[in-house]
């Protein structure tokens, strides 16, 4: 994924309505996504107001189902992205050692191990590398 793209997912993430999101149903098919849903023991049903709402027959699996995705988004895309910086210190980590693994193949092994410790570096840096697939942007 492009630095880009994950600057306008961040971007996205850091606007929306802060806070956990849960659902509520309605009874008759409606599923609500609420921003801090809770429960005030003097007023019932409390939260920040609603995000989404998504329709469908009474009973519709579909609409439970989207709305619980678009719930959870708010916890497991902020999780994502701090994945994704993990994920990407530890490639250039490995990036690192294959080069670090080219120097010494070059400088302390014979010549006929040069070759596969460099060919093996060569593969570490290859399987790292990420390359881009075309991009959906909304």
């Amino acid at each position: 994924m492009s630095d880009a793209r994950i600057e306008e997912i961040r971007t996205r993430t850091d606007v929306a309505t802060p806070g956990n999101w849960g659902t509520h149903y309605d009874g008759k098919g409606a599923y609500t996504v609420e921003a801090r849903p809770g429960l005030d023991l003097n007023q019932g049903p409390v939260n920040d107001g609603g995000v989404a709402t998504l329709t469908g027959e009474h009973g519709d699996q579909q609409a439970y189902q989207d709305a619980r995705f678009i719930a959870h988004a708010r916890e497991d895309v902020p999780y994502l992205l701090g994945r994704v910086v993990e994920l990407e210190a530890a490639s250039e980590r490995a990036c690192g050692l294959a080069a670090r693994l080219e120097e010494f193949a070059e400088n302390a092994l014979r010549v006929d191990d040069r070759e596969l410790y460099a060919a093996i570096a060569k593969d570490l840096r290859d399987r790292l590398s990420v390359t881009s697939a075309p991009e959906a942007t909304s």
